[in-house]
Order: C-alpha cells, then sequence, then structure tokens
C-alpha cells in the first residue's frame, strides 16, 4: 500500500510539472497598407542636388491588413522615418525607418527597415520583425514591398511582395 501511494504520488508529480511548449508557425506574408502623412510629426528637409530642398514627412499612419494582425488599427499604428537621404548613384531618396502596427485588440507588431523611394512615384522596402507585444511576442521574420506614391496626396500604398513570419500559433 506504501509502495502505491509513493508511485501515485511520483506519476502526479510528473504529470503536473510538465509544461505544454508554444507550438510556432511559420506563414507566408500578404497584405497591403497605407501610409498617410501625419504633418504633426514634423518634417525632414532634404536639398537636392539640382538646387531647393524638398520636404519628407517624419510621421506616417498606418492602415490596411495582412494576413498576420488582419486589419490595423490607424488610430495607433505609425511609420516614422528616421533618416533620408539621396542615393547619388540612383536618384532615389534612400529611408530608414521604423513601424509599430497594433491590430484591434492592441498587440503591436514592430518592425525596423530601409527603402527606395524613386523619382517617378514607385520605390522598394525592406523590412523585419524587432519585436510584438502580446499574442505576437516573440515573433520574427521578414518582408518586401512595393510602394506606389499618390503624387497629389502623399499617400503610399504599399504591397507585400514576399516574406514570412514565425509566431506562437494561437
Amino acid at each position: 500500500m506504501r509502495i502505491t501511494t509513493i508511485i501515485t504520488a511520483l506519476v502526479l508529480v510528473t504529470i503536473l510539472s510538465c509544461s505544454k511548449e508554444d507550438e510556432w508557425q511559420t506563414v507566408s506574408m500578404t497584405g497591403s497598407y497605407t501610409n498617410t502623412p501625419d504633418v504633426s510629426g514634423g518634417f525632414h528637409s532634404i536639398s537636392l542636388p539640382v538646387g531647393g530642398t524638398i520636404q519628407v514627412p517624419k510621421k506616417y499612419k498606418v492602415g490596411g491588413s495582412d494576413n498576420i494582425v488582419g486589419n490595423i488599427d490607424e488610430t495607433k499604428s505609425t511609420l516614422e522615418v528616421k533618416t533620408v537621404s539621396i542615393n547619388s548613384l540612383t536618384g532615389a531618396f534612400d529611408l530608414t525607418f521604423t513601424i509599430a502596427i497594433f491590430d484591434k485588440n492592441g498587440d503591436k507588431v514592430d518592425y525596423k527597415g530601409t527603402g527606395q523611394s524613386y523619382t517617378n512615384g514607385t520605390g522598394l522596402s525592406w523590412q523585419h520583425f524587432t519585436e510584438g507585444t502580446g499574442k505576437y511576442d516573440g515573433i520574427s521574420g521578414w518582408l518586401n514591398t512595393s510602394l506606389v506614391t499618390n503624387p497629389t496626396t502623399g499617400v503610399h500604398t504599399i504591397t507585400v511582395l514576399e516574406g514570412q513570419a514565425t509566431y506562437i500559433k494561437q
């Protein structure tokens, strides 16, 4: 009887001490976004090689959706342009930026990226995940995007060309 009690106690301790491993998944990224200039963030003033300057917004509101966060909460989601310079070889604007995207529940994904914006209103960018909160905690991955700029409004329409994200399966 005593051995049965000890064995039962050991089995219970073993079962109760086991923890469930998180199940991770890797998915291909799809989606499209809009980056709308937020003039309250101020502007970078860039000197042009032919003379004069151009003003580039430092901050954008981010909207749209992708297959990771679903519909983006545009009231909280932002892109901040950190640096802008003119590429002497291509004539494009070279940019570095950070992006914070929130879903409808307030969970967040953060990115860092670089991009090139060309004088014809198109561009390319490359981003990688830097962190996440809530259900995106521990997210990793990357994406490449294309952009088209509306010359009247300055709004960028962004399309995911390729990418992948690894995160905990919900």
